[in-house]
């Protein structure tokens, strides 16, 4: 009995890849909860503020890039789990 291995991406493989983006995304948030925090020990208008001001911005725009890693690594899954379903050049004649 010939024991054949299968090719292409399998469904185990992505558990790296989201446990990656998952911590990315609680970094983030982290990231922003303790540039806020540290922001409101400042004084209004003082460089520190206006430091941690725009860290807190330029962290913000991360959120949704986060999401859009998401979206392409599960599209990614997806359609390698097709390929593989389809077997496509992996037949001999």
């Amino acid at each position: 009995m010939e024991i054949t291995q299968k090719k292409g991406i399998q469904l185990s493989q992505a558990f790296g890849a989201v446990l990656a983006l998952v911590l990315v995304g609680v970094l983030v948030v982290i990231a922003i909860f303790l540039f806020v925090q540290l922001s409101a020990t400042f004084t209004a208008g003082s460089a520190e503020a206006n430091a941690s001001n725009d860290l807190i911005v330029q962290f913000g725009t991360f959120t949704p890039l986060v999401g859009l890693i998401g979206t392409v690594i599960f599209l990614g899954i997806v359609i390698g789990v097709l390929v593989s379903s389809f077997a496509f050049g992996g037949r001999s004649l």
